[in-house]
């Protein structure tokens, strides 16, 4: 190759020459330019020199690189594994470096070895990690029951070796490339992941760990009696219940500590509100006996039977707060967990197994709503049993078990359902206003249920019962509202239809009605009174709104519903714009979560209107109850003075007043057609007596002798004509009546009243019984002066009614007028003939 390279070149001068140099003054130039061209040539001779020495540097330099690359390859690797990653061609490799350059060969094959060295220390490191987890699992199960120290701190380290794992990332690509597969099958298990293969290993520890440990305490807890009455006589078992004790609470404290480097890695042993361990496997005894007795198909597991695994629970509590209050509180106290109360800690584990059992029954409970009132009571009576005993503060079970608003309202629909079962049985009875006791059995003034008054009030009442222990005050309102006044409702509706019934037949035929009661039939004259029978129906339906009324009252005045409106007043007062709490009930059914924030507050704040917290929850009904007996009164008048003007048909229409001698004899004798009314009004108005109380009494009989008072005046005193016999007569009558209605008002109340009785009819007798002059005798309390000396002066046309007054002042005639005076003077037919005057 190098003679090919010479004779090119001497052709190529040779060519040269002959072209430029053929004349003699071109030779002559020759020397010149043969100076200039060795000149040039050792110029480029001294260029190629510097040349070399520069390559020289240069690969001098490429070794020196060379040597350096050791510490650079990978991030040249990478580097270049991402361009080339990056390429269409994904045949290329990620280790093929070479592009036909000495260097980047050189590259290439110190890349390759790299590589090869990498792969080996990889999987040595990787090796060396499964060696040290293996290590350290076989160290903590072969300390599970003889060392439980040595697994604690194989199973520390297995957290420690999972935390460091989960910082350095360099083994995870080997891990789960080929390297993992050139393993032999006889070693130890290799995973496709370490990080995984060590979680898992840390968690199987922590099961196996937590196992045994929890297998130990319960065995030891055995010994000690758990879960009866625990016996500590036996220090070996105290001692083997010390030793897992102190293994679980261990456990526990390394599993908490490691918590954020395990949460960091995935994996959640303990979460970070969870209990201590100790005490949450010493609360699974609980746990297991409950399942065991009342969570499955054995006869003690009943709903409508809260009592029977309520009961339970208390008696295995009351077996092991001692022992946590004297020995568990002591061995916490020694631990590094956060330090808590024992007891109140261990009781707050059972209750989910309370809370478990509720949720078991739930369908029991949605299919027979009545049995949520037993529950609740007896819920009510746990958790004060747990706060008042065991002085548990935590949240309340009762409250968790109301939250559920499909089961409180299935018992608030069983409540109403019930209520009105139960009303409507006793108004379907023959005669359900019939009251219960004898009149002997209760005092005059105390109200007599009938039976119908006394299922109302005892349905009321036991529905109150049964919500008191309610926490919320606003589910307390919805049972009121939906179980307890739909009755009073129905009864008040009741006893007006039979009012409106009784008020269409008409009142002047009330004669005609049949037999008297039990009440009418102590008396043989009552016997033959019809008007008794009438009477006793009425007053039934008195009593039964009396009692009923007065129940109300009461329970109005009740801590309960005083609570309960003052909850209600506090609602209408931050609702604003003039809300009244009476009228609470208009959306009870949509109350929201405000209201009921606002309705179970238990800081009653001021009001700007103090008057609501005057009035009461049954304020209302009471009202309605108060009208309805007064509208039973009214007809219970009515009908007395009826039947009584009735009877006193005839003697209105009697017409021998001014016969001679009639009245002459016995001043006692009273008028024959009055002999039949005297004794049944009297035996009337004892069994009245009898019905009513003195108040309701006092104004029948005050209205009875107003319309008495009247009837005499109007329809007999000033419709008839008299002789002084007649008028003496009269007054006879008219002082048999008075009699009559004074001894029946014997009661203290009645006594206080000095309201006289028939007054303007006995005025009317002393007018027309008054002697006619001096020479006739005076009768029994007659008037200080003679008719004809004062009733010339009162009938004569020039006297004013001024006059006529203060001559009847005079006269002790304080309430006739002037008017009926001078008829009454008018009427005596003995003074017309002496005066001559006619009236």
């Amino acid at each position: 190759m190098t003679n090919i390279e010479t004779d090119v070149a001497q052709n190529a001068a040779r060519q040269f020459l002959d072209g430029h140099f053929a004349t003699l003054e071109s030779l002559e130039l020759i020397d010149d330019l043969l100076s200039g061209e060795e000149n040039t040539h050792a110029q480029l001779q001294k260029d190629l020199e510097n040349a070399s020495r520069a390559t020289e540097a240069l690969r001098e330099e490429a070794v020196e690189i060379s040597q350096a690359l050791r510490d650079k390859a990978l991030t040249l690797i990478d580097v270049h594994s991402e361009v080339v990653g990056a390429a269409a061609d994904d045949s290329v490799s990620a280790w093929q470096f070479r592009d036909g350059t000495e260097t980047m060969d050189l590259v290439a094959t110190l890349a390759t070895e790299l590589q090869s060295y990498d792969k080996l220390s990889r999987a040595k490191t990787y090796i060396d990690a499964l060696l040290e987890v293996e290590q350290a699992k076989q160290s903590a199960r072969q300390s599970l029951s003889t060392n439980p120290q040595g697994m604690l701190s194989a199973y520390s380290k297995l957290i420690a070796i999972l935390a460091a794992r989960s910082s350095n990332e360099s083994l995870e690509p080997l891990a789960s490339g080929s390297a993992t597969s050139d393993c032999s099958a006889d070693g130890p298990p290799q995973p496709s992941n370490l990080l995984e293969y060590t979680k898992q290993s840390v968690q199987e520890i922590w099961s196996e760990a937590n196992k045994a440990a929890a297998s130990a305490q319960s065995e030891s807890l055995g010994k000690l009696g758990w879960p009866a009455k625990m016996d500590l006589s036996s220090a070996a078992a105290v001692g083997a219940f010390d030793s897992s004790f102190s293994t679980l609470a261990g456990l526990d404290h390394i599993t908490r500590a490691a918590s954020d480097a395990l949460a960091r890695c995935g994996l959640t042993l303990r979460d970070g509100d969870a209990p201590p361990l100790p005490l949450e496997h010493m609360a699974r005894a609980v746990d297991i006996r409950m399942r065991y007795h009342f969570e499955s198909a054995r006869t003690t597991s009943r709903a409508d039977k809260p009592e029977w695994w309520l009961s339970q629970v208390l008696g295995m509590l009351r077996n092991i707060v001692p022992f946590l209050e004297s020995h568990v509180q002591r061995l916490f106290n020694g631990t590094a967990l956060p330090q808590i109360d024992a007891r109140n800690e261990f009781i707050r584990l059972v209750l989910p197994v309370v809370h478990r059992k509720l949720v078991h029954d739930r369908p029991e409970y949605m299919r027979n709503g009545l049995v949520i009132a037993h529950v609740v009571h007896e819920l009510a009576d746990f958790e004060h049993t747990l706060r008042d005993v065991y002085f548990y503060d935590g949240p309340s079970v009762l409250g968790r078990f109301l939250a559920d608003s499909a089961l409180f309202s299935a018992w608030v629909e069983a409540e109403r359902a019930n209520a009105v079962e139960s009303y409507m049985q006793t108004i379907a009875e023959s005669n359900p206003f019939e009251l219960v006791y004898e009149d002997d059995m209760l005092g005059a003034d105390d109200a007599k249920p009938s039976r119908l008054a006394e299922k109302v009030v005892l349905v009321i009442e036991d529905i109150a019962e049964r919500y008191a222990v309610v926490p919320s005050c606003m589910q307390r309102l919805q049972l009121l509202s939906t179980a307890q006044f739909p009755i009073l409702i129905a009864l008040v509706e009741d006893i007006e239809g039979e009012i409106d019934e009784f008020s269409r037949i008409s009142l002047a035929f009330i004669r005609d009605a049949g037999i008297t009661n039990a009440i009418a039939s102590k008396s043989t004259a009552a016997a033959q009174s019809p008007l008794v029978s009438q009477l006793a129906r009425l007053t039934s339906w008195y009593q039964t709104i009396w009692y009923v009324e007065e129940a109300a009252d009461d329970w109005n005045n009740s801590p309960t519903y005083v609570d309960m409106w003052a909850a209600v007043c506090q609602r209408a007062a931050a609702l604003g714009r003039n809300t009244d709490p009476r009228d609470w009930r208009m959306n009870c059914d949509e109350w929201s979560d405000a209201d009921r924030t606002l309705l179970d507050e238990t800081t009653h704040q001021s009001f700007a209107n103090d008057d609501w917290l005057d009035g009461g929850i049954w304020e209302r009904s009471i009202a309605t109850l108060r009208d309805l007996k007064q509208r039973v009164l009214d007809i219970i008048s009515r009908a007395i003075n009826k039947d009584v003007v009735g009877q006193l048909r005839a003697y209105r229409k009697k017409s021998n007043w001014t016969a001679e001698g009639i009245g002459a004899n016995a001043d006692t004798d009273v008028s024959i057609e009055l002999s039949g009314l005297l004794p049944e009004l009297s035996s009337v108005l004892v069994a009245l007596e009898m019905m009513v109380p003195s108040l309701a009494f006092s104004l029948l009989l005050r209205q009875l002798a107003t319309e008495l008072d009247t009837f005499l005046v109007e329809r007999v005193a000033l419709a008839h004509s008299f002789s002084q016999c007649g008028g003496r007569q009269f007054a006879k009558d008219v002082g048999a009546l008075s009699q009559l209605l004074s001894s029946s008002t014997s009661r203290e109340a009645t006594k206080k009243s000095k309201q006289r009785v028939l007054p303007k009819s006995k005025e009317c007798a002393l007018v027309l019984a008054n002697s006619l002059d001096s020479t006739t005798a005076p009768a029994e309390n007659d008037m200080p002066l003679s008719l004809a000396e004062w009733g010339t002066a009162v009938v004569s046309p020039d006297a004013s009614d001024r006059e006529t007054e203060l001559v009847l002042k005079k006269l002790g005639i304080s309430t006739l007028s002037a008017k009926e005076a001078r008829t009454l003077v008018g009427l005596r037919v003995d003074f017309a003939e002496l005066t001559g005057c006619n009236t």
